[in-house]
């Protein structure tokens, strides 16, 4: 994967982080970074109930009291800390010479990666710019990034989700779960993506042979329930193994004449293939049906929600 303009970005950022440690010295770039972790941890953490007080007093809706919540909290926890831990600390130690200068840059460095990892996830998880999710996803430092976050996203939606119309950098349910979770965006134009749906077959193929276990063959019919449940759940704004008639996966293979004797199905809302791949492999209930040796057929079902992401569904049979 070539650099672009994204990856040109990422690093004059990180330059300036990197010389920004190095004027500031190592304990005062150390105490930068730990002052910014920890008003971040303590602003996801507590976010809902301080962004209760705007919804309370100033009658903010809930959807942007929590992103309001989330900017100020964090802001005054990072500005408490800092004091706090410059008061502590003794002037002697915040010295500048060329050690403790050089010492610098690595938290310089690494303040700037993580600020950069939310912001590009951000980018990734919320509707915003086609461009823009685009160039972040064929940045190659940028797509490293975002790829070390799936389960932060999550979160990072809960709080300015509501303010954008909701989406998410990877969403997925338990392969053995009736769980139904609610999409609150709507989709007014989808299209299938049969290049994804062979992109992905040649993913599962590839993480099936590393492990010496004989690839699936993809299947039109199987692939064809996952495109009609892909289209169900973006239509009627759900997600879900069960329809909202209470139909499962089995159910929907056997309504369209498929006979089996073992059957699993893996789910997945994600910018695309590589990063829905990704998602399910980090999931154990996921890769134990991608890497189960009773599967021997495959149909991925992939339709395209624009800048909400893609439904995959990864459908296998014996």
């Amino acid at each position: 994967m070539d650099p672009n303009w994204v990856d040109f970005i990422i690093l004059a950022v990180i330059l300036y982080y990197a010389y920004d440690g190095y004027s500031s010295g190592f304990v005062s770039s150390l105490l930068g970074l730990i002052s910014f972790v920890a008003s971040f941890v303590i602003g996801l953490k507590y976010y809902e109930a301080f962004g209760e007080v705007f919804v309370r007093t100033f009658s903010i809706p809930q959807t942007f009291s929590n992103a309001i919540g989330f900017f100020i909290l964090s802001f005054l926890t990072e500005i408490t800390i800092g004091l706090v831990l410059r008061k502590i600390l003794s002037k002697k130690l915040i010295n500048l010479n060329i050690i403790n200068r050089l010492l610098g840059i690595v938290p310089g460095v690494f303040s700037g990666l993580v600020i950069l990892t939310f912001l590009l996830t951000l980018i990734i998880s919320l509707p915003l710019s086609a461009f823009l999710k685009n160039s972040v996803l064929k940045s190659f430092i940028g797509r490293e990034l975002v790829g070390r976050t799936q389960g932060f996203e999550k979160e990072l939606n809960n709080i300015f989700g509501g303010a954008v119309n909701e989406t998410l950098n990877f969403l997925t349910v338990d392969p053995k779960s009736n769980e139904s979770v609610a999409l609150t965006f709507k989709v007014s134009d989808f299209s299938e993506d049969r290049k994804a749906e062979q992109e992905m077959l040649a993913l599962v193929n590839k993480e099936r042979l590393k492990q010496g276990i004989t690839s699936v063959v993809f299947d039109e019919q199987l692939a064809q329930v996952g495109r009609d449940h892909c289209e169900d759940m973006l239509k009627r704004r759900y997600f879900s193994h069960y329809t909202q008639e209470g139909l499962s996966p089995f159910d929907r293979m056997i309504n369209a004449g498929i006979s089996f004797n073992f059957a699993g199905e893996n789910l997945a809302l994600a910018p695309d293939v590589e990063l829905a791949m990704q998602g399910l492999m980090n999931s154990p209930g996921h890769k134990e049906n991608i890497l189960s040796p009773n599967f021997g057929k495959l149909g991925v079902g992939v339709i395209d929600g624009g800048i909400y992401g893609q439904m995959f569904c990864q459908e296998f049979t014996d």
